[in-house]
């Protein structure tokens, strides 16, 4: 019969990392014999349900309420859709178990702290199921007595694939560069956790011997997202204006389509993605797909997805949600950035492109979320009691 899914999260056509997953992942969940009765949306969709159809599977998406975080709405979207079970893909300590305790809750969660920060704990204390989409999200979630199982983020790897550079530079202008080094990073939250002023330190270092060296940075460049000036950072850590470009704002704003993504990798020597913490990291899989290496923390998620790349040094820092996260040494990312200028490009993009297939969205469907919500169907369907653990 398969399991009646109500899906909450970003909703599918937006251009946020939540709401990329929601698109590809809802429809795959319906050919695996299971039903999206809806995804109710916490962004990206206000007014009245809309219907959509993805390669022949149907849904509503149904709107926003009034919190963010959906407590004023949830309950209701539950029991109005009877689902069997609610799958959230969200920043889990934003619910009030007050509400999820009302229904089977599936959070498919991030976990981007060292150890699993008390917040996180807490609310999973009325999780049905708790999904981790990374290994070491679920390696912090079973450390703190929970028992999670693991379902990867995916990527399409059918857009995100290997092409010529030469060609993709040219698409964006960058043929005159010798060195060209992107971040594709959400400019969100003060400080950073995207480690832009640290990148922008190392940056301004590196061109000092690499004059003809391009800094590109995928993310909105102003506050307008409670995040930092990046210009003003980038100038003030003494990044030249000549190495260094930003994003288009009004074509954020209206999204780049998935494949000029993939061409600005494709177009790329290196992802820079040194994060205080991932949850998962979907960026640092792209790129590697594409054939281009990364730099990335040692630290949370990112050791894990490091199939053709580096990682930097860093010191922990104790954050308000009562946990660590970690800060990339400057003078790691700048040696870093040398070994990138020096390296083999071609065996470790081979390398990189190897690791990232295991994270084809296919794939994820078919190894993990299909065991996952069979083994969910089965708890519910025959015994009524919670699922067992499922290792792979």
């Amino acid at each position: 019969m398969g399991l009646k899914i109500l899906w909450y999260s970003n909703a599918p056509w937006t251009p946020t990392g939540y709401g990329m997953q929601t698109a590809q992942a809802w429809w795959r969940l319906n050919k695996l014999g299971h039903e999206v009765v809806a995804i109710a949306a916490n962004y990206g969709h206000e007014g009245t349900p809309i219907n959509i159809d993805v390669h022949g599977e149907k849904t509503q998406v149904w709107p926003r309420g009034l919190a963010q975080s959906g407590n004023d709405i949830l309950g209701a979207h539950a029991t109005v859709s009877k689902a069997d079970i609610v799958i959230t893909l969200y920043d889990v300590w934003m619910f009030d178990p007050k509400v999820t305790v009302g229904f089977k809750w599936v959070p498919w969660l991030p976990v981007d702290h060292d150890p699993c920060p008390p917040p996180i704990k807490r609310a999973l204390a009325t999780a049905y199921q708790p999904i981790a989409f990374s290994r070491f999200g679920e390696r912090m979630l079973k450390d703190a007595g929970l028992d999670p199982v693991y379902v990867p983020h995916g990527i399409e790897t059918s857009i995100f694939k290997p092409g010529d550079k030469r060609e993709a530079r040219d698409k964006f202008g960058w043929c005159d560069y010798e060195y060209v080094a992107v971040m594709v990073a959400a400019n969100k939250g003060l400080p950073p956790r995207k480690a832009f002023g640290e990148v922008f330190a190392a940056w301004a270092e590196f061109v000092k011997e690499h004059p003809k060296a391009l800094l590109y940075i995928h993310s909105l460049a102003t506050e307008e997202m409670r995040g930092m000036n990046l210009i003003e950072g980038a100038a003030r850590a003494g990044v030249p204006e000549d190495n260094i470009r930003f994003a288009d704002p009004y074509q954020l704003i209206m999204t780049y389509p998935q494949p000029i993504i993939a061409a600005l990798y494709q177009a790329a020597d290196v992802l820079l993605s040194p994060s205080y913490g991932e949850g998962f990291g979907v960026p640092i899989v792209e790129a590697q797909a594409c054939g281009c290496p990364v730099i990335v923390n040692d630290c949370t998620s990112m050791p894990e997805l490091c199939f053709g790349g580096w990682l930097t040094d860093n010191q922990k820092f104790y954050t308000p949600q009562g946990s660590y996260q970690f800060i990339p040494r400057i003078g790691s990312i700048l040696e870093c950035l040398h070994k990138s200028y020096s390296a083999n490009s071609s065996a470790l993009g081979r390398k990189a492109v190897n690791g990232a297939k295991n994270y084809d969205a296919d794939l994820v469907a078919e190894k993990y979320w299909k065991p996952v919500l069979d083994n969910i169907e089965r708890q519910i369907k025959h015994t009524e009691k919670k699922p067992e653990l499922v290792t792979f």
